[in-house]
């Protein structure tokens, strides 16, 4: 029996809203992960986000350093970060798209990063690393290749990820935590169709789309999410990797997905463009120089509360890293302030109007 409850509050068409409950923690949907890497939002307190329900956490990065035993010997991942809330650990997949890696059958040899040494991230030492850590939620270590790669290397990859799914699922033995399955194929619908029934065949407690948001026009990533979100089963999470864009956010949710995570929103403040409703601002440009407003009057972040616009130009042009913070906070938080509008208004079932004021121009 599944430790993962999910609960379909309204629904509008696809889009849905509703809540997934685990380990006696919610996730309200459609929701939002920001990405702690390492543990941590790059130059953000975690302690900013009151109001965000999980974040995500990268077992590949962490197994590096600090290592998986000293974040068990010092009470698991929750007690390490200190983020009572849940947490997904990502698998390490992705890094073997990111980064320069070798494939085969077994696992993904890695250059480590940090000294330049060789390992190799198997689907065993992946899941007995998230087992280890003690995140809410784990993801299978899946086979992430290019979006344009040949038909062939894409049956490749959806084959790898079955065969590694399995060996996952052998070695899942934390009982406090859940096990997501990811669907590979590219932007063929007949792979993404074959890779879907694999997933469901092994039986996660909830299901990713994978290999998206890596160069795909969002045409053709909505007709694939469109099409896989059809097939998989609709008591189940289903949860996009990767995307974390305004507009992709909202245009996905109509296609009924409930997850999403993306590094986006805080990289994106880091460079001085931030988000305002609908639309972005660069807060760089010298319009602001002497602004006394804040970025946004309706926002409720701390940033928007203590701070002009004014004295946040000021600061990215002469204390990036403080920038990076107050930033970073508002994108993470206006990020989450369109999700909750996103699930007031398929609660009120009024998801296609406010969905208007996201497309893409």
């Amino acid at each position: 029996m599944s430790i993962l409850n999910f609960k379909i509050l309204a629904k509008e068409n696809k889009s849905r809203t509703g809540e997934i409950s685990i380990n006696n923690k919610t996730i309200k949907t459609p929701g939002f992960m920001p990405v702690a890497t390492r543990g941590a939002i790059k130059s953000t307190p975690h302690t900013f986000l009151v109001n965000t329900d999980v974040l995500l956490a990268n077992t590949y990065h962490l197994y590096l350093r600090p290592g998986v035993d000293v974040i068990n010997e010092l009470g698991g991942i929750h007690k390490f970060m200190n983020w009572e809330k849940v947490i997904l650990t990502d698998s390490g997949g992705f890094q073997a798209w990111s980064l320069p890696t070798k494939i085969d059958n077994e696992g993904v040899v890695f250059k480590n990063i940090y000294d330049g040494s060789s390992f190799k991230m198997t689907p065993e030492i992946s899941i007995k690393s998230q087992n280890k850590i003690g995140s809410d939620i784990a993801m299978i270590f899946d086979c992430l290749i290019d979006i344009k790669d040949s038909k062939e290397k894409q049956i490749n990859s959806i084959n790898l990820t079955r065969d590694w799914g399995s060996i996952t699922k052998s070695f899942h033995k934390n009982k406090n935590q859940a096990l997501f399955g990811i669907v590979q194929g590219g932007l063929h619908k007949d792979l993404r169709e074959l890779s879907t029934k694999y997933m469901v065949e092994q039986e996660y407690d909830g299901y990713a789309l994978g290999g998206l948001a890596i160069g795909e026009t969002n045409i053709e990533r909505k007709n694939i999410v469109k099409f896989t979100s059809e097939i998989l089963p609709d008591d189940k999470p289903k949860y996009v990797m990767g995307l974390g864009d305004m507009h992709g956010l909202v245009d996905l949710i109509e296609e009924g997905i409930d997850l999403f995570d993306c590094v986006w929103p805080a990289r994106l403040a880091r460079h001085g463009k931030l988000i305002v409703g609908n639309k972005y601002i660069n807060i760089k440009n010298k319009q602001y120089e002497k602004d006394p407003e804040p970025i946004s009057s309706v926002c409720t972040c701390f940033t928007c509360q203590n701070y002009s616009k004014a004295f946040l130009r000021h600061l990215i042009h002469n204390e990036n890293t403080t920038a990076w913070l107050y930033l970073t906070i508002h994108n993470l938080i206006q990020t989450e302030i369109i999700l909750d509008e996103a699930r007031k208004s398929i609660l009120e079932s009024t998801f296609s109007t406010f969905r208007k004021k996201f497309e893409y121009e």
